[in-house]
């Protein structure tokens, strides 16, 4: 099989663990991974510099672009630098050490941005949320269980995997939900009074990368005057533009009854920042450029 053909491989089932889990923890579960294979390499001291740097153009060009993991990636490299020659234990152990302390300080980064998320959910709010990230979950029962607040939250369907494992998290926590497709958003706008989404990423023109379906979501609520809040880890903001954060583009016949559907999709939407009221990382409410 072919290096390409690998790297796609590889890249679809990494988006696969984006759809279920976000990127936040796909960055997470990844760093680790990435960690036991440092740790189990079995290769001589003149391969070792070599295939390590080519695993890691690899994971910088995930389609679309982790931006987190590409700039832990990038770190490690620096790091490592003056390590390369040290030995395959004493660079193992170099190695494991500093991608540990890295892994930490992000674990951290999340459970912050968790924090900050809790802390914007108010008594009474109905909040929207679409295409749900891991620590939205978790500040929803921070909010509810610990905060003892009241509220509601509004869940749009979109994928299945995120949408039952938000309906299971709010069910097994009693916080009170409605559940509606998509497309009935428009039924709620005056109601619901906030909208909770985060991101792959935010590149350096300003477009932040996010889940499929967020896009109309945001638009609409942008319309009818309806804060749009993004919750987002500082590590995702990239370095370049939008047009290189590899957005994956998938050209595929799909087949209804007797029609053939010659269909264009994205594994992701982009959205605007000038259509986000609030900015929210681990530091706090962001002013934006």
């Amino acid at each position: 099989m072919k290096t390409t053909e690998k790297n796609q491989i590889l890249y679809h089932l990494i988006r696969d663990y984006m759809y279920t889990m976000g990127t936040s923890r796909t960055t997470i579960v990844a760093l680790k991974s990435y960690i036991d294979a440092i740790q189990r390499l079995n290769c001589t001291e003149q391969e070792l510099k070599g295939l390590v740097l080519e695993l890691n153009e690899v994971l910088k060009k995930t389609e679309p672009k982790i931006v987190s993991l590409a700039h832990l990636i990038e770190v490690f490299e620096e790091e490592m630098k003056q390590h390369w020659d040290s030995g395959m234990e004493a660079f193992k152990s170099r190695a494991t050490a500093y991608l540990e302390q890295q892994l930490k300080r992000f674990e951290a980064d999340t459970k912050s941005v968790t924090a900050q998320c809790a802390e914007r959910i108010e008594p009474g709010d109905f909040i929207i949320t679409s295409s749900p990230t891991e620590y939205l979950s978790k500040a929803f029962i921070l909010a509810h269980t610990a905060l003892k607040k009241q509220f509601k939250v509004l869940v749009l369907k979109q994928d299945y995997l995120r949408t039952r494992d938000m309906v299971n998290t709010l069910e097994n926590h009693g916080i009170e939900y409605v559940l509606i497709p998509q497309y009935n958003l428009s039924h709620f706008l005056g109601k619901a009074n906030k909208l909770f989404i985060g991101a792959v990423s935010i590149s350096t023109d300003q477009k932040a990368v996010t889940g499929f379906g967020t896009a109309n979501v945001v638009s609409i609520c942008h319309t009818h005057n309806v804060p749009v809040y993004l919750f987002i880890e500082t590590l995702k903001f990239s370095h370049t533009p939008l047009q290189d954060q590899h957005i994956y583009m998938e050209k595929k016949d799909i087949i209804e009854s007797d029609t053939i559907f010659h269909m264009t999709s994205f594994s992701n939407d982009f959205v605007d920042l000038n259509l986000i009221n609030h900015l929210v990382t681990e530091k706090g409410e962001r002013m934006r450029p």
